[in-house]
Parts: C-alpha cells; sequence; structure tokens
C-alpha cells in the first residue's frame, strides 16, 4: 500500500511538469513549434484543416489587448493586438504599437523567429519608434511577408516591445505579440492507391505498392512508410 502511495505521488508530479510544458506552449513558449507543426502537418495532409485559395489575402486579429486584465499589461507602451494571421500571399501586415503615457518617449519593436525564419518566410523589423509626446499614441510597424509556391504548414513569429537604451524586453502580456503566416499552398493528399487491399502470390520476390497524390499538387511533400505484420 505504501508503495502504490508512492508511485501516485511519483506520477502527479510528472503530470504537473506536463501541464506545467503546456502552459508554456500554449502562451507561446516551450513546446509550442513542435506540438503546432505535427498537429498542422497531420490536419491538413488529412483534410481536416481548411484550405485558403491560392493567392488569397486575410488578415485576421485574434486577441486584442483590451481583453486581458489591467494587471497583466505594461503600463507605458503595448500592442493593441497579441495575435495576428496572414496569408503568406499578403505581401505585409501592418502592426500598431500604443504610447499609454501620451508623452514623449520610445521604445524598441523587434521581430523574433519561431517557426517562420527571418529572410525566408517575412523580413526582420529592429527599430525604435520616437514618440514626441504632441499626443501622438499610436504608430504603426510594417513587416513584409514572403511568399513562395512550396507548401508548409502554417508558421509563426513574433514581435516583441524592449526598452531602446538597455535592450531587455518589457514586461506585460501587451508588450509580445504572435503572428502567424498562413500557407496558401495547397499540398493535397498522399494515399494508396489500391484502398480495398492488394493479393500476392507467395512466389512473388516482390509487390508493388502505389501511393497517389491528389487533391493538390503545390510544393513538395514526404511521407513515411513501413510494413506491419498482422496476426
Amino acid at each position: 500500500m505504501k508503495t502504490f502511495v508512492r508511485e501516485t505521488m511519483k506520477t502527479d508530479q510528472i503530470e504537473k511538469v506536463n501541464l506545467d510544458e503546456l502552459k508554456k506552449a500554449i502562451d507561446g513558449e516551450g513546446l509550442i513549434s513542435r506540438m503546432k507543426y505535427r498537429r498542422q502537418v497531420g490536419a491538413t495532409m488529412s483534410g481536416k484543416r481548411p484550405v485558403i485559395a491560392k493567392g488569397e489575402v486575410i488578415k485576421q486579429e485574434h486577441i486584442q489587448a483590451d481583453n486581458i486584465d489591467v494587471s497583466d499589461r505594461n503600463n507605458n507602451w503595448g500592442f493593441t493586438c497579441l495575435h495576428y494571421s496572414v496569408s503568406e500571399a499578403s505581401g505585409s501586415l501592418k502592426i500598431a504599437i500604443i504610447n499609454k503615457t501620451k508623452q514623449a518617449g520610445r521604445v524598441r519593436v523587434v521581430t523574433e523567429d519561431q517557426e517562420a525564419i527571418a529572410g525566408d518566410d517575412y523580413e526582420a523589423v529592429d527599430e525604435v519608434l520616437t514618440f514626441s509626446g504632441n499626443k501622438l499614441t499610436k504608430q504603426f510597424i510594417e513587416v513584409a511577408i514572403n511568399d513562395d509556391d512550396n507548401w508548409e504548414p502554417d508558421e509563426d513569429f513574433f514581435v516583441q516591445l524592449k526598452d531602446p537604451d538597455t535592450g531587455l524586453n518589457l514586461k506585460g502580456k501587451d508588450c509580445r505579440t504572435r503572428v502567424t503566416i498562413i500557407d496558401d499552398d495547397k499540398p493535397g493528399q498522399v494515399g494508396f492507391e489500391e484502398t480495398k487491399g492488394i493479393k500476392a502470390l507467395a512466389s512473388e520476390k516482390e509487390l508493388d505498392v502505389v501511393l497517389i497524390r491528389k487533391n493538390g499538387s503545390d510544393g513538395k511533400v514526404t511521407v513515411d512508410y513501413k510494413t506491419v505484420e498482422l496476426d
């Protein structure tokens, strides 16, 4: 009985660690790149994820800074939106930065790679915005989004507000926003040509199993395979 109790405590500890990691993933840290990447690959290749039209331009704003608790916001600076989604055909994205004090000041704005890589999926931004204090409370940065003809899962990058002198990240959940680039290339689906089973004679040395790609052909796709024994 004592042994069972000790093992239960170990399990609880493991579950707590997993929950902590999951929270980090939801907040944009830790495991998010691997979890999100694998989930979207599976959903897209199976046809479950909606596919936008080739070249379709979209922009969506998901989480507004006004919806988070005041205690979680920065007192001086912040983004108006904390999560954008844009198609890779959008060309660019304008992101608003707010000067809450309405006084003269400076803030540094820097893009940070996640799955999306600067120079490949988007163009990096690292600039200092200067507010003159003449009631100018909002400025924008523009991030170029790069398009290509290869399919890949949706990819994220972040934009972070920093102290212009120290380079340190400003505190507050509204000082960091996520941008998701939605792929508009339709990869199609990979499956077996014969779905009802293939019969072969025991005397045959080899058997051809044909894979086909349907409902799309943009970009390069790969698929893993292995043989399994059935009882």
